[in-house]
C-alpha cells in the first residue's frame, strides 16, 4: 500500500481532498481499490484508551489483543501497573509500550486521584495533552495540524446540546488541573470537542474503549457505506466491501445503518450535527409501524437504548416479553427493532451458560437475516457473527450441551415438539472450515483470521481427541448441516402460540 502523508504510521489509498453537500473535507481514491483491499491502515493511534469497566479485563498496551488472538479459553492474567493500580497489562513488553508513550507522565496522575478513576473521555483527554507538551514520545507537527483541522461543532454543542457542553466544560477544567499544562483551557476544550465528534468505538468482538486518529476522522458518513473500519489491537483498518473507482469518495457508517431513516437522522443530527443525503436516506422505504405494532416497536427501542445507557447485560424475561410481542404483531425478524433484540437475547444467554439458546438465536441471525442486512458478502460483521456461531458450536460440544429436545425454541416461545439432536462438534468443525476457506473473501483484520485458523485447529484437535477424523464424515457432516438448516427453517418461521 502506498503512502502519500507525512505521517509515517499512515498507509493509504486515499487522499484528502474538499467534498461536496457541505460535508468538508473527506478522502477520495487516488488509484481503483478492489473490494477487501485495505484503504487505510493505521498502525499507532493519535489517542486509545479503554472503557473504565474494561480497565480490569483488557491490556492497556495491546488493548487484549494478544490474548485475544491466542483462542486459549483460558482467564486472562493481567498485572496492574504497581504505580496507580489503574491500568494492567499482558507482560513487560506491553507495560514499556505504553509507559514510553504516555502512562509514564499520566501515572502519578491517577495515583493522586485514587481511589476515584477518571471515566474514559477524560482519561483520553488527558492524553493527548501530556502528549502535546511532551519533550519525547510527543506528537508530530504534522499530526498536531491536522488533528485542528478536524471539526469542533463547538457553536453547535453549546447551542443544541447543553449536557454536552457542560460535561466537556467540566472536563476540560478537570484535565487543566490535574497535568499542571501551560495549555489555555479553551484550547482544551476544542480538543475535548474534537474527540467527542471524531473519534471511533475501538472494538475487537465487543467495543471495549474509544480511538482517535486525524487521518482516519477524515472519512465522511454516509448509511450507504462502501467501506467499513476493523481494529487490530491499537491499529485500525479502513476496508472496501465494494470495487472504488480512482476519485471516489471514501464512506463509512457513523451509526448502524440497519436502524430506520427516521432514528438515523435523528442519531446523527444528536451527535454529529448534520442531516444525511445519501442514496439511502434520499429513497428511504421503511415506512415504521403504527397502532399495536408500532407500541411494540417502541418497547423494543426502549429496551435497547436501557441497554445501551448502562453496561450490564439485558434482563433476560424482558428481552423474552419484548421478543413474543414483536413476533405477536408480525414485525419482520429482517428489520429493526427485531434485529438489535436478537443481539442482546444472544448476549444474554452466551453471559447465563445457555450455549445451546444462544446457538440457534445465532444460527437465525447469520443464515436468515445477515444476507438481508448485510447484502455484501464481504461485510466483516458477516464473518464476526460466524465466528461466534462457530464458537457457541465448540462450547456446546466442549461442555457437553447436546440439545436433546427442542420442546422451547431459544427466543423463550413456544416451539415444535419434534425431538432432534445436533453433533455439535461436527458442525463446529464445518463453520469454522467454511470461516478460513473464505478468509480471503471477507474484509477483516488480520488478528481475525487467526483467530479463525486457531478456532479451527482447536475444534478438530477436541475431535480428534475423541476418535472423531471430520475429514472423512462428509456424509455425517452434510447430513448435520441439513439439520440445523430444517431447525433454523421452524425458528424462523414460528408462530406465536
Amino acid at each position: 500500500m502506498s503512502n502519500s502523508t507525512p505521517l509515517p504510521s499512515v498507509k493509504t489509498k486515499a487522499t484528502p481532498g474538499p467534498a461536496s453537500n457541505g460535508l468538508g473535507r473527506g478522502l477520495f481514491a487516488y488509484t481503483d481499490i478492489r473490494t477487501c483491499d485495505d484503504i487505510l491502515h493505521i498502525q499507532d493511534p493519535f489517542v486509545a484508551v479503554l472503557k473504565t469497566e474494561r480497565l480490569q479485563d483488557t491490556c492497556s498496551g495491546c488493548f487484549g489483543k494478544r490474548h485475544f488472538d491466542s483462542y486459549s479459553g483460558q482467564e486472562v492474567s493481567l498485572k496492574a501497573c504497581t504505580g496507580c493500580h489503574v491500568v494492567k497489562y499482558c507482560d513487560k513488553s506491553c507495560q514499556s509500550k505504553d509507559w514510553k508513550l504516555t502512562h509514564s507522565r499520566e501515572c502519578v496522575i491517577f495515583r493522586n486521584l485514587k481511589p476515584k478513576v477518571l471515566p474514559v473521555n477524560a482519561r483520553a483527554l488527558l492524553r493527548m495533552v501530556l502528549r502535546t507538551e511532551a519533550r519525547k514520545n510527543a506528537y508530530t507537527e504534522e499530526e498536531l495540524v491536522l488533528f485542528q483541522t478536524l471539526e469542533t461543532h463547538i457553536d453547535d454543542i453549546l447551542n443544541r446540546n447543553a449536557p454536552q457542553a457542560e460535561r466537556i466544560a467540566l472536563t476540560s477544567r478537570a484535565v487543566k488541573e490535574y497535568s499542571k499544562t501551560d495549555m489555555e483551557e479553551e484550547k482544551i476544550v476544542a480538543y475535548h470537542a474534537r474527540l467527542d465528534l471524531n473519534s471511533f468505538n475501538l472494538t475487537n468482538d465487543d467495543d471495549i474503549g474509544i480511538y482517535l486518529h486525524p487521518y482516519a476522522a477524515l472519512i465522511n458518513h454516509s448509511c450507504d457505506y462502501n467501506a467499513v473500519v476493523g481494529f487490530d489491537g491499537s491499529e485500525i483498518f479502513v476496508k472496501a466491501i465494494r470495487p472504488i473507482a480512482t476519485g471516489e469518495q471514501i464512506f463509512i457508517s457513523y451509526i448502524d445503518t440497519t436502524y430506520p431513516t427516521r432514528i438515523r437522522q435523528k442519531e446523527l443530527q444528536e451527535r454529529y450535527f448534520f442531516t444525511c443525503n445519501c442514496a439511502k436516506c434520499l429513497c428511504a422505504k421503511d415506512p415504521e409501524p403504527t397502532g399495536e405494532a408500532g407500541a411494540a416497536a417502541r418497547e423494543a427501542y426502549a429496551l435497547l437504548e436501557e441497554s445501551r445507557a448502562s453496561s450490564c447485560v439485558t434482563d433476560e424475561q424482558k428481552l423474552v416479553d419484548v421478543t413474543k410481542s414483536l413476533l405477536s404483531h408480525d414485525l419482520p425478524k429482517t428489520k429493526q427493532p427485531f434485529i438489535s433484540i436478537l443481539d442482546e437475547k444472544i448476549v444474554s444467554d452466551i453471559s447465563t451458560g445457555k450455549f445451546d439458546q444462544a446457538f440457534f438465536n445465532s444460527a437465525l441471525r447469520v443464515t436468515r437475516i445477515d444476507p438481508q442486512v448485510y447484502p455484501y458478502e464481504a461485510h466483516p460483521l458477516r464473518a464476526s457473527h460466524a465466528l461466534t456461531l462457530a464458537k457457541l458450536a465448540l462450547y456446546s460440544y466442549q461442555s457437553s450441551c447436546q440439545l436433546s429436545s427442542y420442546e422451547k425454541n431459544s427466543l423463550g416461545v413456544e416451539g415444535p415438539q419434534k425431538k432432534s439432536q445436533l453433533h455439535f462438534g461436527l458442525l463446529a468443525w464445518a463453520l469454522f472450515s467454511d470461516l478460513v476457506a473464505k478468509e480471503g473473501e471477507y474484509c477483516t483484520v488480520p488478528g481475525f483470521k487467526e483467530r479463525v485458523r486457531n478456532g479451527f485447529a482447536e475444534v478438530e484437535k477436541w475431535l480428534m481427541s475423541q476418535g472423531i477424523d471430520p475429514g472423512r464424515m462428509e456424509k455425517e457432516i452434510k447430513r448435520e448441516r441439513r439439520k440445523l438448516a430444517m431447525l433454523v427453517d421452524k425458528l424462523h418461521m414460528l408462530p406465536v402460540r
